[in-house]
């Protein structure tokens, strides 16, 4: 890219190109699901996923499992559902507990929905050229942010000059 600040910023501006490289492949993955005639979001394959692996399922469990807000998964699981891809119901033991399953709708598309994030996979794959260190590298990113904030480890440098 020409002239490109966020480039030339280098690892400083690295929450600004992770912004930037997620919003490329979630663009580009609506208008395939789109041209593939496959009426989901991209993000709903994680929970697609989660809920195929563990029926019955509790919004907390999957906001944990996923590391998203109670909010966001209950946001995208309405969405799921006006879609005919998702059950929401009460716990019979525990009316608090909302939990999730898959429709008929969701277990249906959900061949062709495995047999494009099996080729998504192999895409990623060649993306990065073969060389997925950079999974490790968001592993060690993602623990030392849980461990202290980013903002937090600002402060704690400023406040030691």
């Amino acid at each position: 890219m020409e002239n490109d600040l966020v480039h030339e910023l280098g690892y400083i501006a690295l929450a600004t190109r992770l912004k930037r490289i997620s919003d490329k492949l979630t663009y580009s993955t609506r208008l395939m699901y789109k041209k593939l005639d496959i009426d989901i979001e991209p993000n709903w394959y994680l929970v697609l996923i989660l809920i195929k692996e563990t029926p019955n399922i509790s919004v907390m469990e999957v906001a944990k499992n996923l590391g998203f807000t109670h909010q966001s998964v209950i946001t995208m699981a309405n969405k799921m559902r006006d879609n005919g891809y998702l059950k929401i119901s009460k716990d019979i033991n525990d009316k608090r507990r909302t939990i999730f399953n898959l429709t008929i709708k969701s277990i249906e598309k959900l061949p062709q929905i495995e047999e494009v994030w099996k080729t998504g996979k192999k895409v990623i794959y060649e993306l990065l050229n073969g060389d997925t260190a950079i999974t490790k590298h968001l592993e060690i990113l993602e623990s030392n942010l849980d461990e202290t904030s980013f903002g937090e480890r600002i402060i704690n440098k400023l406040d030691q000059y």
